[in-house]
This record gives C-alpha cells, sequence and structure tokens, in this order.
C-alpha cells in the first residue's frame, strides 16, 4: 500500500494537544516563554527605535532636561527588555528540551503499549498495521524526532509572533505594507512546511532501501556472518554492494530530499519584493519628511525583526519532520485498543481438568489465499500426552500457535473443558500453558533470567530452578560457568560465556519445565529439539515425557519415529487428522504413520 501522508499541521496539532498531557503547568510555562520571547525583541525594536528619535531632542535640550530623562527612560526600557530576553531565551530552552524529551519517552511508551495491547501476534502480520509501523520504527532517527519539532516550534513560535507584531507596527506606517507583511509569512511559513513534509514522506519511501543498506553493514561488523563471510571471501563483494547501494541512495536524496526550486524560488522572490517596496515606502517617507526620525527607526528595526523570522532553517524543517510520526502512533493506537475483543468467560483454577476440543476450526495466516485448517476437529484429553506429527506445511505449528492464543480461528472454536477460548483472557489461560517453540529465543540475559522467563514471578525460587535443570543434564554445566547462575549468556558482555546448539536447548526446555513447575497444566512442545540428530530428540522426548507425566503435553514433530513413547499420536496431512491412535496401532495399519516410520528407521540405521 501507499505511504501514508502527514500534513504537517496535523502533526503539529497532534503535538501540541500532547503537551499539556506531560505536564500542564511546564506547558503553561512554556506558552508564557513563547509570548514573552516574541514580546520582549518588539518591546525593544519599539524602544530602541523611539530612542534613536529622542537623542536629537535630548542633545539640544541637556543633561537634567524632560527631553533627556525621556531617552534615559527609552534606553532603560529597551536595556531591560534585551536583559529580559536573554535570561527568558535559556528559560525558554531548557523548557522546550524537558518537554521534548518527555513527549518522545511518552510517544515510545504509547507505540510499545499499543503494539503490546494485542493478545495474539496476527496484528505484527497485518499489512495496516505494518505501514504505521514502517514509520513509528523511525521515531528517535535524528531527523525524525518529535524533541526536535518541540524544539523547532520553540524556535520559530517566538519569531512568528514579532513577526506578526512587527507587521501590525507597520500598519501605523502603511496599512496595505502592514498587512502584506501580515498575510505573507504565514503564507511562506505554510508553503515551506508543505515541502518539508514532502521531503520527509520522499524519506520514507526510501527507508526499504535505507534499511537494506544498514543491514549490509551489520553484516560486516556482527559476529555471526563472519565466519562465512570471511571463509567463502565475500567481504570484497559485501562492501561493493554496500558502496553501490549506499551511493544510489544519496543520488535519490539529492534529487527528492531537498526544497524543489519553483517554491524555493517563489518565496524568495515574494520576500524580496515585499522587502524593496517596503524599505524604498520607508526611505521615500523619511526624506520627504513625511515620518519623523522616531518613527522612522521604529518602522526600520520592525522590518529587521520582520526579517529575523525564518522559515527555512533546520528549526522550521524539525517541526514537519519531527511531528511526522505523531498522528501516526495515534492512528495506530486506536486500531489496536480497537482490535482487543472482550473477554467475558473464566476458567476454574484446575483446568483443564477434561479435555481440550478443537471443534469445526478454519483458519488462515493474515494475507494469506490458502487455508491452514478447513474444519479440523480434535480432541485432547487432560493429563495425557500427544503428538502430532506430519510433513513440514501440515499445519502442526499453527495449531500450537492457535492453542497459545497468538492466533484466533477464522471459524469453529477451541474449548477448553467446554469454554470456548476465545471469551477467555488469553493472559489468564496464558497461566495455565507452558510453550516451547522450534525458534525459540536465545536471550542475551543470565542463566536464571533464561530460565526463570517461564514464571518471572517466581525468579527467587532457586531450588526450583535447579530442580528443572537436574533432569536435563545441564545442572553441572551451570555450575561451571564463572558466575553460576548468574552468568550472562552472551559472550558479547564481560564474564559472559556462549553456548552450543544443544546446550541452548536444554536451557530452552529448563525454561518449559520451569513453568510447569510454576503451576502450567498444559506443555507445548514445537520441535524445539529438530537441530538434534533422530536419536537425541528422540532420547530427549522420552525424557521430557517421563518428567512431564500427568501434565497434558503435546509434542509437535515431523519425524515420526521420535514420538513412539506418546500416549496418543494423531497425524496432521493438508490441514486435517488423517490418522489417530497409539504407535502401535498406528503401525498396524499400515498407513502413512507406519510407511512413514518405517523409511525415517530405516535411515536411521544406516
Amino acid at each position: 500500500m501507499p505511504p501514508p501522508r502527514f500534513p504537517a499541521a496535523r502533526g503539529l496539532l497532534e503535538l501540541t494537544r500532547l503537551l499539556p498531557r506531560i505536564s500542564l503547568p511546564r506547558t503553561i510555562l512554556f506558552i508564557g516563554t513563547i509570548l514573552a520571547s516574541a514580546a520582549l525583541p518588539l518591546a525593544a525594536t519599539i524602544a530602541i527605535g523611539l530612542l534613536i528619535g529622542a537623542v536629537p531632542d535630548a542633545a539640544d535640550a541637556g543633561p537634567g532636561s524632560a527631553e533627556a530623562r525621556h531617552a534615559y527612560l527609552l534606553l532603560a526600557w529597551g536595556t531591560l527588555a534585551l536583559l529580559l530576553q536573554r535570561m527568558v531565551d535559556h528559560l525558554h530552552r531548557a523548557c522546550a528540551r524537558n518537554l521534548g524529551r518527555d513527549l518522545e519517552l511518552l510517544l515510545q511508551g504509547r507505540l510499545i503499549k499499543a503494539v503490546s495491547r494485542p493478545k495474539g501476534i496476527a496484528h505484527l502480520e497485518d499489512e495496516g498495521v505494518l505501514a504505521l509501523l514502517r514509520i513509528t520504527r523511525q521515531l528517535g532517527m535524528d531527523f525524525i524526532r518529535p524533541e526536535r519539532a518541540v524544539e523547532g516550534l520553540a524556535a520559530i513560535a517566538p519569531q512568528f509572533l514579532t513577526a506578526a507584531g512587527a507587521s501590525v507596527v507597520l500598519t501605523f506606517f502603511n496599512p496595505w505594507i502592514g498587512l502584506a507583511w501580515f498575510v505573507t509569512w504565514p503564507l511562506v511559513f505554510m508553503a515551506m512546511q508543505g515541502e518539508y513534509t514532502r521531503m520527509s514522506r520522499t524519506a520514507y519511501l526510501r527507508s526499504s532501501e535505507m534499511r537494506e543498506t544498514e543491514y549490509l553493514r551489520d553484516l560486516v561488523i556482527s559476529s555471526g556472518p563472519a565466519k562465512e563471510l570471511r571463509v567463502w571471501g565475500l567481504l570484497p563483494w559485501l562492501l561493493d554492494r554496500y558502496d553501490d547501494t549506499w551511493r544510489r541512495r544519496l543520488e535519490q536524496a539529492r534529487a527528492t530530499e531537498r526544497v524543489r526550486k519553483p517554491a524555493a524560488v517563489g518565496v524568495v522572490l515574494a520576500l524580496l519584493a515585499l522587502t524593496a517596496a517596503t524599505s524604498v515606502s520607508l526611505v521615500g517617507a523619511g526624506l520627504s519628511g513625511a515620518v519623523g526620525f522616531g518613527a522612522l527607526g521604529v518602522y526600520l528595526f520592525a522590518l529587521r525583526a520582520m526579517l529575523e523570522f525564518s522559515a527555512f532553517d533546520d528549526e522550521a524543517a524539525f517541526i514537519s519532520f519531527g511531528a511526522m510520526p505523531i498522528p501516526r502512533i495515534t492512528q495506530l493506537d486506536r486500531r489496536l485498543e480497537a482490535s482487543v475483543p472482550d473477554t467475558t468467560a473464566g476458567l476454574p483454577a484446575a483446568a483443564p481438568e477434561h479435555a481440550i476440543r478443537f471443534e469445526g476450526v478454519e483458519f488462515s495466516y493474515p494475507g494469506a489465499g490458502q487455508r491452514v485448517f478447513e474444519g479440523l476437529d480434535l480432541e485432547i484429553a487432560a493429563g495425557t500426552s500427544l503428538a502430532i506429527v506430519g510433513q513440514n506445511g501440515a499445519g502442526k505449528t499453527s495449531l500450537a500457535k492457535l492453542l497459545a492464543g497468538l492466533y484466533s480461528p477464522d471459524a469453529g472454536s477451541i474449548l477448553v473443558d467446554g469454554t470456548r477460548l476465545a471469551d477467555v483472557d488469553p493472559d489468564l489461560w496464558r497461566t495455565r500453558l507452558s510453550a516451547l517453540f522450534q525458534d525459540f529465543t536465545r536471550y542475551r540475559l543470565t542463566v536464571r533470567d533464561n530460565i526463570t522467563l517461564g514464571a518471572p514471578h517466581l525468579s527467587d525460587r532457586t531450588d526450583l530452578i535447579w530442580k528443572a535443570c537436574e533432569p536435563l543434564g545441564i545442572a553441572d554445566l551451570i555450575r561451571s560457568l564463572p558466575e553460576g547462575l548468574d552468568t550472562v549468556l552472551s559472550g558479547g558482555f564481560e564474564g559472559g560465556t556462549d553456548l552450543s546448539g544443544g546446550q541452548w536447548q536444554r536451557i530452552a526446555l529448563a525454561r518449559a519445565l520451569f513453568s510447569v513447575q510454576a503451576g502450567a497444566k498444559v506443555l507445548i512442545l514445537d520441535e524445539p529439539a529438530a537441530a538434534l540428530d533422530v536419536r537425541a530428540e528422540a532420547e530427549l522426548y522420552e525424557q521430557f515425557l517421563d518428567i512431564t507425566a500427568g501434565v497434558t503435553t503435546i509434542v509437535i514433530s515431523h519425524r515420526f519415529s521420535t514420538v513412539r513413547r506418546a500416549d496418543r499420536i494423531v497425524v496432521l496431512e493438508g490441514g486435517r487428522v488423517v490418522e489417530d491412535g497409539g504407535h502401535d496401532e498406528l503401525m498396524a495399519v499400515g498407513g502413512r504413520y507406519a510407511e512413514a516410520f518405517g523409511i525415517q528407521a530405516a535411515r536411521l540405521a544406516r
């Protein structure tokens, strides 16, 4: 889908709406410093202009005269305004920085909460959500920072108000000139913000190419791919590819991510023409005597204040660039909030006591045309072990994800002791559930954390940690590590260490077992040991089935020969159960299970 459009005004409106939520007193102070930063330069301008006109009369009247006292008063007025301007400016910028930082924290928190609000993961594969995430992920980049937008607003708003005040002053000289300035600056500002918005959208269009460049860079500097890159001699090729993509990115930026010439020329010519007309009129009026010396000074300084407003510098660009992600974060927040269904049913503490049932379940992944399941029926008796086998693509992992509540069925129901799982709060259900997938996460945390993440509220139960480790044969390994349970499992940290693939698998299995010890009543093992050889996987599964006897255990594997000890085995094919029974029963039938088991057993015997 095309990238979303981000009108500058909408982003700025969202930004100003959020500031009071951060801190109303600080927002009021921020507004006050904006007004003061705009009024003080104008006051100094008027005072200095009047002082210039008052000096000749004061010099003629001499010290101590009323004219001299008036000149000194104007001097004090102008000096005080300038001093106050300096003081207010520091307070104003500090207030803007603080509000900007807090705004970024607010938006980062809102983004994280929005993405984590849905209980499943289907939204992370929804194209509409991904389109919003593509740009919100850029939040915090140097030029796409709401903090910069606040600082830009802090710089531009006082200048804008000062220019507006100066245009009012010029109306006393010529109403048409004052009105022209009063109208021109907002039009110029909006025109330039439109250009900056276009540029920011263009930068968004190129973000995928930038991600490719960053990916190539990370390949070179990361330890993971370092071995292959050197063994295969890929570094020269990779560096050439990086240089090429970076060069193309810069060429595209030069061509599109800049202010277009017609817009720039039009704005500059309009300002030059108006400045020339004002200057000529002021000089002519001064020379003809139509305007007094003091008034002429005020008007000239007003024109100078007018020209100090700039819609072209970085601060003006940062308003549009920095405010760009804000409306989309709000939109994402609302979209994902609306996607969270209401849950009304509860579950008894002992559930599941009887059975988990799939009744007429239909399911397809977001954006996929082909269904994974069309009318899947399956009953899993509580407290038993069920092995689900089948070839790749049969729907084994999809079944596990549905049971874990990561996705919702398109039709049909999943019931736990007769209660529809769709009506139960997924967080409540997951307190009864432990799952370990083939692509389990290797957390760069301590051993203790890696294991107790299965039940974080029991992280201080060292006895349960060792109880989970002993049956898996990793207790001695952990004791041998530099800091034991407190060793960080990453060589990138001081005192940390790396583990082999098999050792990581046992750590992950210990995490699942720890969750069972903490009260989980359903355990899903989705090929977490697939990287092991067939014998090792079979031994591991048999050991785990012994350890978790009495727990509703669902073992998923594409290796038919590794799960023969399960109480019951079902064969999935095309999203349906095609065979169902114990190992001996299925072997006697001589169907798909028996055929696949025989082939894999023959390979193992070689």
